[in-house]
């Protein structure tokens, strides 16, 4: 039987926005599970113990600025923890897509309901001929948001007649650590193209042109 995973993480919440700059982003990572990444799991966390790290949540929002459990550590051990996730990444055999909404487009949970739908919506019928050929699909999600969990229950089970849901823990799988990376770069992707990253953003990417060069175009040979 051929099975395919579906890990998914979102950027931005249903509640009224007070910044019509904001987006809403939802990103798919898609892993053919007859394709093996045991190996590549072993390897991230050897990296990581052998770099003194001992966490079970690379979340990559919070170690870029230095929030939550991230505090402690400096700029450059921050840096490297992110790098080990770029390297993960890339290696894996994973594709994603990520869909986003302007939030000056859907400024109440209504019309945010109505555009993510329809996004969502989309992105299946653009990747059907790719997802067909799976006589099972596993969908993950955390169940972080409830609105966003509906809406990924009713579109999958319309569009997919072989579709289960599981409520998974970031902390239990690194694909959806994936998820989370992959969701969070293409935020930057579109505030840097707006000019306007935060402080500890660009402080986080200080070398000229790295966000860009190297993890926003890393990325791109991973899309589906």
């Amino acid at each position: 039987m051929k099975e395919l995973s579906v890990f998914i993480d979102e950027s931005g919440d249903f509640g009224e926005t007070r910044d019509v700059r904001d987006y809403y982003l939802v990103t798919f990572v898609f892993h053919d599970q007859s394709k093996d990444i045991t190996e590549d799991t072993k390897k991230l966390e050897q990296s990581m113990k052998d770099s003194g790290w001992n966490i079970e949540y690379i979340h990559t929002g919070p170690v870029i600025r230095r929030e939550n459990g991230f505090t402690e550590y400096s700029i450059d051990e921050r840096r490297s923890l992110i790098y080990k996730m770029l390297n993960f990444v890339i290696k894996c055999p994973i594709n994603f897509c990520t869909v986003a909404i302007k939030r000056k487009e859907a400024t109440n949970k209504v019309q945010l309901s109505g555009k993510l739908g329809k996004a969502i919506n989309q992105m299946l019928t653009d990747h059907m001929d790719y997802i067909s050929k799976f006589d099972k699909v596993i969908v993950y999600y955390d169940n972080g948001q409830n609105e966003l969990g509906a809406l990924l229950n009713a579109i999958f089970s319309i569009q997919i007649s072989n579709v289960e849901f599981r409520n998974a823990e970031q902390q239990k799988y690194r694909l959806l650590q994936a998820a989370d990376f992959f969701c969070s770069i293409d935020l930057l992707k579109i505030k840097r193209a707006e000019g306007r990253l935060s402080r500890s953003e660009t402080q986080f990417f200080y070398k000229p042109n790295e966000l860009k060069k190297t993890f926003i175009k890393g990325i791109d040979k991973k899309r589906i």
